[in-house]
């Protein structure tokens, strides 16, 4: 018995602990990933800023050949929107929608997951030089209380996929 309360007491320690250091927290969070791509900003711009063309180099998308996929009639621009639904955890159920876009330059997506709420990604071009474009995939999100933590671990949990993608995406765009 004296040991359950001493493993209870511990936990509960544990617990406060981990409650009162996510009050130091920052409740933002920022993920970003670059690669250099030996083609111009409008290619990758088509690549990136098209939700259709998201099947040829984004890492997620073939996990699951049974996922649902559905598009707006538009599938590019602002407004522009995309939703999957898939039994499989790791791909699960969410929806994407386009909300900047400046041709050749940037876009930005709001992409809600079932279970993990909202978040904003996107993508900036920057040439460098002849022919070269600096490609950067940015993910911002923000986390309250004990969530903070997830927060913490946003690059470890989407860094490797992002550099998946941005390599898919050199590879299309050479």
């Amino acid at each position: 018995m004296k040991i359950a309360i001493k493993v209870l007491v511990g936990l509960l320690a544990l617990v406060i602990i981990l409650w009162l250091s996510s009050m130091a927290l920052p409740e933002k969070w920022h993920v970003e990933k670059s690669i250099s791509v030996n083609a111009s900003p409008s290619k990758i711009y088509n690549l990136t800023s098209d939700f259709k063309n998201w099947s040829k180099w984004s890492p997620w998308y073939n996990l699951d050949p049974n996922a649902k996929w559905v598009f707006s009639d538009s599938t590019i621009g602002v407004g522009a929107w995309f939703s999957w639904e898939s039994e499989q955890s790791n791909v699960g159920k969410g929806r994407l929608e386009m909300i900047s876009a400046i041709e050749n330059q940037s876009n930005q997506y709001q992409q809600e997951i079932d279970g993990m709420g909202a978040s904003i990604g996107g993508f900036i071009l920057t040439p460098e030089g002849d022919n070269t474009t600096k490609v950067t995939w940015t993910l911002d999100g923000e986390n309250k209380g004990m969530a903070k933590w997830f927060g913490l671990l946003m690059g470890f949990f989407v860094g490797s996929d992002y550099e998946k993608g941005l390599a898919n995406i050199k590879q299309v765009a050479e």
